[in-house]
């Protein structure tokens, strides 16, 4: 075996550094470095770049949208690549010092941000540099004065790459069982009838170009998103970054979905709500926490998400939900999100559990839940179609029925009225679908 070219590794590092320089001129946007971190000569073995490899993936998952260029350098210094990213240094900065202390192999990466004046620091953020991951003194320091051996330090590295195995198959265990209950709770709420104008297994309800059978294609062409999405909220990581990644994959989910359904909106609402149920179930979970501490969880990830309403004044084109927002100044999901799914956490779920022991008959409690949330919610759904005033009309005619008995010929002469009059509660049914995980959820943690 030929010995350590010191050289050629200096060499290696000046030419790394030369090349960054040309990127930061070529695009005009920070770039983001990754290099393992990890001692002595061996920087091309497995370990390295596995390590590597995987904090690879959490950029790409975090800043999909705003990677304008990314390159992969291979010498002695062991793998490297570089991001060019179209974004905030000093907010890149921020979010690699997240990924270093709190990711389970954290240590083992370094994540330099760099413009075109200097490279970002800790304490740009006004915060201490890194600590050794032997003794959690300052690692320059420890560096400096060799205060462990390069056995000791590749020793605890293997360690922790044994313990992120360990997590992995725990977690990829959880995200399946939670991932596939999602999925279940989606198809459980198509399921329910009578549904008052939305499509279930017995009719298509106010909708002509859709049926039962596309809502099947759509809910299970999210699968892989469901498991992405579990994925991302258990983790260690903060929510402003699980947050990022959802609403990148969502948009990937969306795609999906038109493929399986030949272009028909089926899911576009349940994507995001359901996504963000999940990831903040996910996240509660990873932390121990208790199942109510979820709505605290889900109201701190969507504390900004009214932004997307700003400026709305200067688009040249709008959704539906932006149009409802200037026209009558309702929010919609976001601000259903918001308030951390107040309808559920504050009236919704509890309402699901009394109507099952009620019914014992979970197609009756569902229907009575659906009408609940349809007596409750500014459906921009229905409002979309309609109006205001046939909007508060369907409000107060369903609220009145949660005060009788369940009457199946009402309910269907009131389904058959409302898909006549293209009504479609879409909103009040994406409801139903997170209550049943959510209820499905808290049985689990019991």
């Amino acid at each position: 075996m030929s010995s350590f070219d010191l050289e050629r590794f200096l060499l290696a590092r000046e030419e790394r550094v030369e090349y960054q320089k040309e990127l930061l001129n070529r695009y005009n946007v920070p770039i983001v470095v990754l290099r393992a971190n990890y001692p002595g000569e061996r920087k091309n073995s497995y370990i390295p770049n596995r390590v590597v490899e995987i904090f690879k993936e959490e950029i790409e998952a975090i800043f999909k949208r705003e990677i304008v260029n990314l390159e992969k350098l291979e010498s002695l210094e062991g793998v490297t690549y570089i991001f060019s990213i179209d974004y905030s240094d000093i907010e890149l900065k921020r979010v690699a010092v997240e990924i270093e202390e709190n990711h389970q192999l954290g240590r083992l990466i370094d994540i330099d941000i760099h413009n075109k004046e200097k490279s970002l620091s800790r304490t740009d953020l006004g915060l201490p540099k890194r600590r050794c991951i032997l003794c959690e003194k300052n690692a320059f320091l420890c560096r400096r004065e060799n205060n462990h051996t390069t056995e000791e330090i590749l020793e605890i590295i293997e360690q922790k790459i044994i313990e992120y195995d360990r997590f992995e198959k725990e977690r990829n265990d959880i995200v399946n069982r939670f991932a596939n209950l999602a999925l279940k709770s989606i198809v459980l709420e198509v399921s329910c009838s009578p549904s008052f104008g939305l499509v279930s297994p017995k009719t298509s309800g106010a909708h002509s170009d859709m049926n039962f059978f596309t809502f099947i294609d759509s809910s299970f062409s999210l699968n892989r998103y469901f498991q992405s999405v579990a994925k991302y909220g258990f983790s260690p990581l903060n929510l402003d970054i699980i947050f990022k990644k959802i609403r990148i994959d969502g948009v990937k989910a969306e795609k999906e979905m038109f493929s399986a359904t030949k272009g028909i909106n089926t899911h576009k609402g349940m994507i995001f709500l359901m996504g963000i149920a999940l990831a903040s179930s996910m996240k509660a979970m990873y932390s121990g926490l208790e199942f109510f501490e979820i709505q605290n969880l889900i109201k701190e990830m969507c504390r900004d998400i009214l932004k997307d309403f700003e400026n709305l004044s200067e688009k040249e084109s709008l959704s539906h939900g932006e149009r409802l927002f200037l026209e009558y100044g309702y929010t919609g999901i976001r601000g259903v999100v918001k308030n951390g799914l107040e309808l559920i956490f504050g009236g919704g779920l509890e309402h699901f559990k009394e109507s099952l022991n009620m019914y014992t008959d979970i197609n009756k409690a569902m229907v009575s839940t659906l009408i609940y949330y349809i007596s409750q919610l500014d459906d921009t759904t229905i409002l979309h179609r309609h109006n205001r005033e046939r909007l508060i009309a369907i409000q107060n005619e369903v609220r009145e029925l949660l005060k009788s008995k369940f009457d199946i010929e009402r309910l269907e002469e009131i389904e058959r009225r409302y898909s006549e009059e293209r009504i479609s509660p879409g909103g009040s049914a994406d409801l139903l679908a997170v209550t049943i995980f959510l209820y499905y959820l808290s049985k689990e943690k019991n």
